[in-house]
């Protein structure tokens, strides 16, 4: 068995937690986590794709060829 530990909340927020009905608290709340992870992985992915976007075509340009050149140094290396 997992060890476990009690955490203070208030009471709005157990309410809400017990709101969801899953099995466990930690069920709903592991599963409340898994969301939050990926939302905040997505976000990251989003702002990524923007600054690409935002770069010029010689910094795009500048980039591959960096990212070629790394590839490059890395060939045959296992």
């Amino acid at each position: 068995m997992k060890s476990s530990t009690t955490i203070k909340v208030s009471v709005e927020t157990r309410d809400r937690i017990r709101s969801f009905g899953g099995g466990t608290y930690e069920e709903t709340i592991v599963e409340a986590l898994d969301v939050l992870e990926a939302n905040r992985f997505w976000a990251e992915v989003d702002a990524a794709v923007e600054w690409q976007r935002s770069l010029s075509d010689a910094q795009r340009q500048a980039r591959a060829a960096q990212m070629a050149a790394l590839d490059a140094a890395f060939t045959g290396i296992e």
